[in-house]
């Protein structure tokens, strides 16, 4: 721009003999320095003038036209001899392209083109342009070059900039101990390693971050703004798409000029106007998906949240992972761990969301989320994968933040196995594996447990075309319970093998801890969760709610629910206190309808009678066990203390008055008559009673410490046989053990232990004749195993429960030691004594009674197992109230689990009873917990989440696919739920729809 004459300076010619004096003059060089020229070469700088000019097209390229090249010299001085006046002549030809007569940025084509443009055709230089200001450079000297030329070279020293960059959320240098090198992380982003310089964008950029190709924190911050301009617009709002996965800058036209309003025209205005041209992203408090989400759930606890955020941060970036780390269409775990690397940038909130997702547990939830019933995980997520997990399956209270974060840590702790490559020979040679792959087999199983619950409530087996087509895919019977059944008999071998219980429990705290510790905020989050809402009862009024709604009242889901929620999440935060659980109760506003239903329908025995109406004695004694042993847990110990007898009294008379429902003779006659006829085999019962008698004699104790001799039981047994034969008493109408007391009904103090021996003998009969009807092959192990068993069970029942036992059989020790002292006639041998009080030492030997008998009798049911499950939990009310669970005798596991469902009842769509009721099984699931950790609690965890399941859509999922997934899960294991055999071995008339299906 040209001044008024008035206002033009003297020109002074400058020669040669005064040039040393005008250069060197202190003026100048301070008007060259607000310019941003550089008065001398950098000390490195050895180049020669002529090196310089070769170096600078913009030099080397220059005509005098109009006599513009020998006002350069005369300002800069002889720069084709001089190198520090080839150095100062090289900068202003830069400053005059890229600055216009008031100092603004230029941007364009004509930029960086290594010539100075502007002349007209007869060599004028025109008003306004490159040529222009050169010329007017020349006749006014450094005054006039308004704008300061940036130097690349510089920028990491220029804190004014550090300071806009920080505003702008640009991180300024890379992180203690990122060794990378310039070109590393230019390689690492595809933006900055194919940048071109359309428009002089890249040499912009240079001199705003500074030498990204020689300089690894100018690359830093270089690939940091690339990622912003392509990823945020001019306003910070986050932009997503092909143009943002892609691995270039677009927005330029074909001649190269950057459009605005588009990823190069943002670039540009960096280029001209620095760091405060970059919109600052929003907070990730503020990202749309994760406002969708609190829009949704309002009332969602801390933890839920913050998954959710995790959620949404992983939305926001999952273009720009996709295009930073060359992915194919979707994202890797690898992907993300990689990203991660690459951009150390990344704030504490985005490191920890990327960081949770990229851990094997937590990226399956994603790759199954558009259907968790009829998608196979392939490694992969979508962007819609991730939506649609933020929409259905992000947690939303304390119950389902804890079921993710076991899911999570399950899924961390096996996931470098490759269970594909495993089949049913680790059920059968399980010594063979190693505890790290029994462990990913045995949770893999929890994982089918819940698919086949999703499934049967979602409905993919309530057609023939479905049951059907899930049979041919999935290689497993069309019957949900018989399939569980089997899915939980596999489990159970695992589920005991020592190495296998101690790697998931030390793995399963380890997985946690290690995840706490990479994402402290989620850790604080599930704290908060924990004080929040479990430990104030929030979250078990909720619980209430939500399963009292609609006109049902369904308090013990409730109750079920809070406590699997809140000791679970004790686990995972590392706390153990049982009183914290009972005092969340007891602050619910629903703390007395817990305890009156406790008092007046649990203690009273009318919930067991209420059961018996519509369930098989089998499942009633199951769920009312289970139901005692939750209200124990949960409720003021000095409360449910003063109601032990009362429960022990009426639930042993109600048991016993259906011991033998539907029971016959022929049962026994299966049993123990001769070839099955109704003579009594009394050598096949002699047996049984000596060996039982030899190993476990303190069930045959009478009061005086006596020990029923084999005749004795043998009397009494057969005594009852004939009158069951000949009609006079009937089975089934055995209304309480004490019936079969040989001396008419009258419990003698010389007689209990022939009562114990010939009332448990025939409840054993019963047992034994179900194993043979059921096509059971019993061994004369099982035999000998359920007959002690039955008789432990009759002894506990006659005795009213486990601590009317345990008074008689110090009692009768007491009496048996003092016959010993006053009679010499050997009338009780020594022997039997002292096995009697070394089994009676420590009750370990009526556990070993009770595990052999319900291994003999597995897959036969019957209600004598079950008893004694439950009178383990009556017994050990007083150290479940203390938190005790293992030591409370919480001895009904999936063994259990399996008898019930293999006998409930199917209803079209569901699982009936145990589909209804499985929630309420957490505490009988406990000891497999006290083994295992929280992580052997899953199928309990996954249990109460079954009415949440049942989600919209889910109901129309097709079998075929489902079948598959099915099949993925358990087909190689040799899982069928059909019992010595496969679904090949049914004839086809007895496939759903017959001929019609399956043809």
């Amino acid at each position: 721009m040209s001044s008024p004459v008035s206002n033009t300076p003297e020109i002074k010619t400058v020669t040669k003999s005064d040039s040393s004096a005008e250069w060197g003059d202190a003026v100048d060089r301070a008007k060259a320095k607000d310019a941003g020229i550089e008065w001398q070469r950098p000390k490195d700088d050895h180049r020669s003038a002529g090196d310089i000019i070769d170096d600078s097209p913009l030099l080397k390229n220059l005509g005098n036209q109009s006599g513009v090249k020998d006002k350069l010299r005369e300002r800069v001085g002889d720069f084709e001899h001089d190198a520090d006046a080839a150095y100062r002549a090289k900068q202003v030809l830069e400053h005059v392209e890229r600055f216009d007569e008031s100092g603004s940025r230029l941007a364009g084509n004509d930029i960086d083109n290594g010539r100075v443009d502007g002349f007209t055709k007869g060599g004028d230089a025109k008003h306004g342009t490159e040529a222009g200001r050169l010329q007017d450079f020349g006749k006014y000297g450094w005054d006039n070059l308004k704008g300061e030329l940036q130097h690349a070279d510089h920028v990491s020293q220029d804190e004014s900039r550090r300071d806009a960059a920080d505003k702008a959320g640009i991180v300024w240098e890379l992180p203690e101990g990122d060794k990378r090198s310039a070109q590393d992380i230019i390689d690492e982003n595809p933006l900055l390693k194919n940048l071109g310089n359309q428009s002089g964008v890249k040499d912009a950029l240079k001199e705003q971050v500074g030498d990204f190709d020689k300089d690894p924190n100018a690359a830093f911050r270089a690939s940091q703004v690339l990622d912003r301009v392509v990823g945020y617009d001019d306003q910070g709002k986050a932009l997503t798409g092909k143009d943002v996965a892609n691995s270039s800058v677009d927005g330029f036209t074909k001649s190269g000029e950057a459009r605005h309003g588009t990823e190069a025209g943002r670039l540009q205005d960096f280029g001209k106007h620095g760091f405060e041209a970059l919109a600052k992203p929003p907070a990730n408090s503020e990202i749309g998906s994760y406002k969708d989400f609190l829009k949704a759930n309002p009332d969602a606890d801390a933890g839920s949240k913050q998954v959710a955020q995790y959620g949404a941060i992983l939305d926001a970036k999952y273009d720009s992972i996709r295009g930073k780390t060359g992915a194919d269409g979707a994202v890797t775990e690898q992907n993300i761990q990689d990203y991660l690397k690459q951009n150390p940038q990344l704030s504490k909130e985005e490191k920890e969301a990327l960081n949770f997702f990229a851990q094997p547990g937590a990226f399956r939830k994603l790759d199954t989320a558009s259907n968790s019933i009829g998608d196979k995980p392939d490694g992969k997520i979508s962007r819609d994968d991730v939506q649609n997990w933020l929409k259905t399956s992000a947690p939303k209270d304390a119950q389902t933040l804890t079921a993710l974060i076991t899911d999570v840590a399950a899924g961390n702790v096996t996931g470098k196995v490759d269970t594909s490559k495993l089949d049913k020979d680790i059920f059968e040679h399980p010594e063979k594996y190693t505890a790290e792959q029994k462990a990913a087999v045995l949770l893999e199983l929890q994982e089918a447990q819940k698919l086949v619950v999703d499934g049967a409530n979602a409905g993919v087996w309530s057609s023939d075309y479905g049951k059907v087509s899930i049979a041919n895919r999935s290689g497993a019977i069309w019957e949900p319970q018989k399939l569980l059944e089997d899915i939980n008999s596999h489990m159970s071998i695992l589920q005991d093998d020592k190495a296998t219980a101690d790697y998931i429990k030390d793995a399963g705290d380890k997985a946690v801890k290690t995840l706490f510790e990479q994402n402290p905020g989620l850790k604080d989050a599930v704290t908060k969760t924990y004080e929040d809402q479990v430990k104030s009862g929030k979250a078990l009024d909720a619980a209430w709610d939500a399963n009292t709604k609609d006109g049902k009242t369904d308090q013990h889901t409730a109750l079920a629910t809070f406590y699997a929620t809140a000791t679970s999440l004790q686990s995972i935060l590392g706390i153990d206190d049982a009183k914290a659980i009972q005092g969340a109760v007891a602050k619910s506003s629903h703390n007395d309808d817990f305890k009156t239903f406790y008092k007046d329908q649990l203690a009273s025995g009318e919930r067991m009678r209420e059961l018996l109406k519509n369930n098989t004695p089998e499942q009633a004694a199951s769920e009312f066990s289970l139901e005692v042993a939750l209200y124990n847990s949960a409720l003021d110990p000095e409360f449910t203390a003063q109601y032990d007898k009362q429960l022990n009294d009426n639930f042993s008379t109600i048991a016993q008055e259906n011991l033998f429902k539907d029971a016959t003779f022929d049962n026994l006659k299966t049993a123990f008559g001769k070839d099955g006829g109704d003579t009594l085999d009394e050598d096949k019962v002699r047996k049984l009673i000596d060996q039982m008698r030899q190993e476990s004699p303190e069930l045959l104790l009478n009061q005086d410490g006596t020990v029923a001799t084999t005749d004795q039981v043998l009397a009494g047994f057969r005594g009852n046989w004939d009158l069951l034969r000949q009609g006079t008493k009937a089975l089934d109408k055995m209304g309480k053990l004490s019936d079969f007391d040989p001396n008419g009904g009258a419990k003698g103090a010389y007689s209990s232990g022939v009562l114990h021996g010939v009332s448990g003998l025939f409840l054993a009969g019963v047992t034994i004749a179900r194993g043979a009807q059921s096509g059971g092959k019993l061994t004369d192990r099982n035999i000998v195993d359920i007959s002690t068993g039955s008789v432990q069970t009759a002894t506990v029942l006659i005795e009213g429960g486990s601590k009317g036992y345990q008074e008689h059989l110090a009692k009768s020790i007491k009496n048996g030691e003092q016959t010993l002292k006053d009679m010499k006639d050997g009338k009780v041998m020594l022997d039997l004594l002292d096995e009697v009080k070394a089994n009676v030492k420590d009750g370990k030997h009526a556990q070993v009674v009770a595990k052999n008998f319900e291994e003999a009798a597995k897959g036969i049911g019957g209600l004598a197992g079950i008893v004694a499950g439950a009178y383990g939990i009556f017994d050990g009310v007083n150290a479940l109230r203390r938190g005790d669970k293992l030591a409370g005798g919480f001895s009904i596991t999936a063994g259990s689990l399996g008898v019930l469902a293999g006998s409930a009842s199917a209803v079209e769509g569901g699982l009936g009873l145990l589909g209804a009721n499985l929630p309420r099984f957490l505490p009988g699931l406990a000891a497999t917990a006290g083994v295992l950790g929280f992580l052997g609690a899953g199928v309990a965890i996954l249990a109460t989440l079954i009415p949440g399941l049942v989600k919209e859509g889910q109901a129309q999922a097709k079998s075929d696919k489902f079948g598959d997934v099915l099949g993925d899960s358990i087909e190689r294991y040799g899982i069928d739920g059909v019992k010595d055999g496969s679904i090949a071995d049914i004839p086809t008339k007895d496939w759903p729809g017959g001929e019609q299906w399956t043809s």
